[in-house]
């Protein structure tokens, strides 16, 4: 079995392990995934809190891998661990 399991799905561009939680943040194409993000081409998804936030470059959504910003509870559980002391930068979408 493969350990990126999104690697199937329609639209998958790349995921990475959650660095808060478990599971994947994963990038999409997200109209061929059926996300709607507009005006955003990519969709970055945390699969652990089923959140989602559209940017519109590679670049900036691998940039959400690291630091998934847009979701709530990791930044909460970043928050617990110090994690933000660790230099961990703001993303602009």
């Amino acid at each position: 079995m493969s350990r990126k399991i999104h690697s199937d799905e329609l639209g998958y561009v790349a995921e990475r392990k959650n660095p808060f939680a478990s599971g994947k943040i994963t990038i999409y194409i997200a109209a061929q995934q059926g996300i709607d993000v507009a005006p955003d081409k990519y969709a970055v998804v945390c699969d652990a809190h089923a959140t989602i936030v559209g940017v519109s470059s590679i670049p900036k959504a691998r940039q959400f891998m690291k630091h998934p910003e847009f979701c709530e509870e990791c930044m909460d559980a970043a928050a617990t661990i110090g994690q933000q002391a660790k230099g961990c930068q703001p993303v602009k979408s």
